[in-house]
C-alpha cells in the first residue's frame, strides 16, 4: 500500500466516522418514538432489541472481518445505514403494530450496521498506518476523528432540531417572506430523511477506501466460516489472558451502559429541566462540540497516566454526573450533563488507543468487535431494566414527594427513575472491581505497566 492509498484510507475513514455517526434525528430521538405513538415501555424494548442484534452479530462480524476483509463489513454496514434509515421514512404515524414492525425493522438493521462497522473501520485505518511504518500516529488520527465527528454531530444536531421544530421553521420562512408553513406531524420525518442523504455520503466513503494486505487469502464458505470461527476464539483467549484489554472490556462495559441510556432519553431530560424544545437541537450541539476538545485532553491522559488512574478518573466524575441529573434541576440540570458526555468521548478515545495499541494485527477487529459485544450486552440489560423500572414506578405509584412537584405525571415517573442511576453504577462498579480481581488475582493487578 503506497502512501497516497493510506492518506485516502484515513480521510475516508475520518468521513465515514463522521457520517455514520452524525445523525440529526439524535437530538430528538425519545420523542421521534413517541410522536409516532409508541409508548416509553415500547421504546425501550425496541431499544433492547437494537442491543441484542449487535450482541450476535458484534463479535462474528469482526472475526468476518479479520478473515475476508474490513472493507465488506465497512460497505454492508452503510448499506444498513441506508435500509434503516428508509424502514423510518415509511412508517405512518399513530402507532399500531405497524408502526412498531417497522421501528423494530430499524433497529434491526441499525444493530446489523453497528456490528458490521464495529472495530472493522478502525482495524482498516490502523493497519493501513502500520503497513507503512506510521502506527505511532494513530494517537493523532484518533484524536482527529473524534474532532472532526464532533464538528459533524455539532451541525447535525443544530440542523435536525430546527427542522424537527415547525415553528421555528414557519417563522423563518415568514422572516424570509415565503408564504409556506409545514404542521408539526409533518416536519417529524425532516430529520431523518437529512440522515437518509448523509447514509449515502457514508456508502461513497465505504466504498471507496482501499483493503489492506493482512487479508490475502481467497477462502471458499467453509473455510471462511472456520476460520473466523478459529479467530474469534483466538481472540476471547488472547483478552481473557491479558489483564490490559480484559480491564478496558470490564471497564467499558460499566461507564457505557449508564451513559448511553442517559444520553438515549437526553430529549425527555432536557423537557423536564424546563429547557425549550427550540433549544434540544443547540444543547446537543454544545455537548458534542466538547467532542472537539476532549480528546486532547484524553491524549494527554493517556500520555500521562495509566490506564487504571484514567478509569478512576473517570468513574468519579460519571458518579458526581449522575447524582447531578436524578435531581433534575431546571435550566442547571444541563451541568451535570457535561460531565456524563465528557465521561464518554474520554472513555471512548481511551478504550480504542489501547486496545488498538496492544491487539495482535490479525485479529485486531475481532478483538475491537468484542469490546463492542461487552458494552451492547451491557446497554441491552440496562435497557430492559430501565423499562422494568418504569413499569415498577407505575405499577407503586410515584414518591409523593416527586409528584407533588410541578411535573406532568409521565415526567414525574421520568424523574423518579433517573434517581436510580447512580445507584446502579456504584452497584455495577463494585461487581466490575471484584471480577477483574477475581479473574486475575494471582497476578499483578495493575491493568498497565505504563508510566
Amino acid at each position: 500500500m503506497t502512501e497516497s492509498q493510506v492518506q485516502r484510507n484515513i480521510s475516508r475513514f475520518i468521513c465515514f466516522r463522521m457520517f455514520f455517526n452524525a445523525r440529526f434525528y439524535y437530538p430528538v430521538f425519545a420523542l421521534l418514538f413517541l410522536e409516532h405513538g409508541l409508548t416509553w415501555e415500547e421504546f425501550g424494548i425496541l431499544n433492547g432489541i437494537w442491543a441484542i442484534s449487535i450482541i450476535l452479530l458484534e463479535v462474528p462480524s469482526g472475526a468476518l472481518a479479520d478473515t475476508i476483509g474490513r472493507k465488506h463489513l465497512i460497505v454492508i454496514a452503510a448499506l444498513c445505514m441506508v435500509i434503516e434509515m428508509l424502514a423510518l421514512l415509511i412508517a405512518p404515524m399513530h402507532g399500531g403494530s405497524t408502526v412498531f414492525l417497522l421501528f423494530a425493522l430499524n433497529r434491526i438493521i441499525s444493530g446489523v450496521a453497528e456490528a458490521a462497522v464495529s472495530g472493522a473501520d478502525e482495524a482498516l485505518a490502523y493497519d493501513s498506518l502500520k503497513e507503512v511504518g506510521r502506527e505511532k500516529e494513530w494517537g493523532s488520527v484518533l484524536e482527529k476523528a473524534q474532532r472532526f465527528t464532533s464538528l459533524a454531530f455539532f451541525f447535525a444536531m443544530m440542523t435536525g432540531s430546527a427542522f424537527y421544530d415547525s415553528s421555528f421553521i414557519n417563522n423563518c420562512l415568514a422572516f424570509l417572506g415565503i408564504d409556506l408553513s409545514f404542521t408539526a406531524e409533518t416536519l417529524v420525518k425532516a430529520p431523518v430523511l437529512l440522515t437518509f442523504v448523509s447514509s449515502i455520503v457514508v456508502l461513497l466513503a465505504a466504498l471507496g477506501m482501499k483493503e489492506t494486505s493482512t487479508v490475502t487469502a481467497n477462502r471458499t464458505l467453509i473455510e471462511t466460516i472456520r476460520q473466523s470461527f478459529r479467530t474469534t476464539l483466538s481472540g476471547a483467549s488472547w483478552i481473557l489472558r491479558t489483564p490490559l484489554p480484559f480491564g478496558i472490556l470490564l471497564a467499558s462495559m460499566v461507564l457505557d451502559n449508564v451513559i448511553r441510556q442517559f444520553l438515549t432519553i437526553a430529549s425527555a431530560y432536557w423537557s423536564v429541566i424546563d429547557l425549550p424544545l427550540a433549544t434540544f437541537g443547540l444543547v446537543a450541539s454544545g455537548m458534542s462540540l466538547m467532542g472537539y476538545f476532549v480528546p486532547r485532553i484524553a491524549k494527554k491522559l493517556a500520555e500521562k497516566r495509566t490506564p487504571n488512574q484514567n478509569f478512576f478518573l473517570l468513574c468519579f466524575l460519571l458518579m458526581i454526573g449522575l447524582l447531578g441529573i436524578s435531581e433534575a434541576i431546571p435550566y442547571w440540570g444541563i451541568l451535570p450533563a457535561v460531565l456524563l458526555y465528557a465521561t464518554m468521548q474520554s472513555m471512548n478515545y481511551l478504550a480504542s488507543r489501547y486496545l488498538n495499541e496492544e491487539a495482535p494485527s490479525e485479529q485486531r477487529a475481532t478483538v475491537l468487535s468484542f469490546r463492542g459485544l461487552s458494552t451492547n450486552i451491557s446497554y441491552g440489560a440496562v435497557s430492559l431494566l430501565y423499562s422494568s423500572l418504569i413499569a415498577w414506578i407505575k405499577l407503586k405509584g410515584v414518591d409523593p414527594i416527586i409528584a407533588a412537584g410541578h411535573f406532568s405525571e409521565q415526567d414525574a415517573v421520568f424523574v423518579e427513575a433517573l434517581g436510580w442511576f447512580p445507584w446502579y453504577f456504584l452497584v455495577t462498579l463494585l461487581a466490575t472491581i471484584l471480577i477483574f480481581r477475581f479473574r486475575f488475582r494471582k497476578k499483578d493487578l495493575q491493568l498497565s505497566n505504563r508510566t
